[in-house]
């Protein structure tokens, strides 16, 4: 696959997991069900063999995540998207 696309695919998926991280958080129970529903779905684990990245931490940590009330929820997950934005190489916003 040429390098560049092999980049842009690498950015899109970081962007992907940013905003499922958000989306866990969201006060919206539906919208925060269904991101932990993507998470454990077959498309996530794709996205995590693309990018040699052990699935298993990350969905026992989404899952943690959830737990946590939706203030703490929120900055938890802030912290956590500047944590994808370094592993695959995107800016913040």
């Amino acid at each position: 696959m040429n390098q560049e696309i092999v980049i842009k695919q690498e950015i899109l998926d970081g962007l992907v997991v940013k905003q499922a991280v958000r989306d866990v958080a969201s006060k919206d129970p539906k919208t925060s069900n269904e991101a932990l529903l993507y998470f454990i779905s077959d498309d996530f684990s794709k996205l995590c063999e693309r990018n040699s990245i052990l699935k298993d931490g990350i969905v026992h940590a989404i899952k943690e995540l959830d737990n946590y009330p939706v203030l703490s929820k929120k900055k938890l997950a802030e912290d956590i998207c500047i944590l994808v934005e370094s592993f695959f190489g995107i800016g913040s916003k």
